[in-house]
């Protein structure tokens, strides 16, 4: 019984560095808020808000410090622009 539980707690601990953390790729495109349709917006938000809970996800499995900041601006910069855009999108009306 002892040697079962030590395998498999040396297998989860051997398997740890295969489930290494992924950061997510950013959007590829966000359409022109002032041409867009509303499905094209609608569509650029599940995209945005998407990588915003993937970011989240990398950050409490990324223990560097400097990678999670990486990530942090990188999502700070996609959700600006993103935010420029909705905001041409509802000034066109």
């Amino acid at each position: 019984m002892n040697r079962i539980v030590a395998i498999t707690v040396l297998s989860a601990l051997v398997a740890t560095p295969v489930f290494a953390c992924d950061k997510p790729s950013a959007p590829t495109s966000i359409p022109s808020g002032a041409s867009a349709s509303k499905e094209d917006m609608l569509a650029a938000k599940k995209a945005v808000d998407a990588y915003k809970v993937g970011v989240e996800e990398y950050m409490v499995c990324e223990k560097n410090t400097a990678k999670q900041d990486v990530a942090q601006k990188e999502l700070m910069k996609v959700a600006d622009r993103f935010n420029v855009e909705v905001r041409a999108f509802k000034a066109k009306g």
